[in-house]
């Protein structure tokens, strides 16, 4: 008979689904998320819980309940190695070095970052910009679509970006629109 895997093993396994959709930011062509035209599948009602290990919490957090050092040492032990993973697999010259400071620019290390990052690649402000950007970068905006955009929001118990109700993660929680 199958053993019930441990509750480490399960919050690891938890904690890493996330991780991929925060380092999305730095992609420039996440905007396909935000551009699609039907709405994205809805995310479970309750926020899935994150332990941060190495802050040996006794209990399972929810992303929006943390505090800010729980935050950043979650973001450190769980969301920046399964994501860098993610756009590694992606492209591993372009995302082998990646760090905190990919996605939240240069003020991460100071822990004064503001998301979204001005500094990201700017997103276009339209539907057919969204189109065009996808026409013209489309494995990149596949990949931020299935796999960052998702990931992330689980990591942060947050359900994707649904156009028709203009709620959720999406492109805009990392990159800025084009001015």
């Amino acid at each position: 008979m199958r053993q019930k895997p441990s509750r480490d093993t399960q919050i690891t396994r938890a904690a890493g689904i996330g991780l991929a959709g925060l380092l999305a930011v730095t992609v420039a062509v996440s905007a396909v998320a935000c551009a699609e035209t039907t709405a994205s599948a809805p995310a479970p009602a309750t926020a899935p819980a994150a332990t941060p290990a190495a802050a040996g919490a006794a209990k399972e957090i929810a992303w929006a309940d943390m505090n800010k050092n729980q935050r950043l040492e979650y973001m450190k032990s769980v969301v920046a190695p399964r994501m860098k993973q993610v756009f590694v697999n992606f492209s591993p010259d372009r995302f082998g070095k990646m760090n905190c400071m990919t996605c939240h620019g240069d003020s991460a290390t100071e822990g004064t970052f503001k998301m979204p990052n001005p500094k990201l690649p700017k997103l276009p402000t339209s539907p057919d910009g969204f189109k065009a950007l996808a026409e013209e970068r489309p494995a990149v905006m596949e990949f931020m679509k299935n796999e960052v955009k998702p990931k992330m929001a689980a990591l942060l118990g947050k359900p994707e970006y649904n156009p028709e109700t203009k709620s959720g993660f999406g492109c805009m929680e990392c990159h800025t629109v084009a001015q």
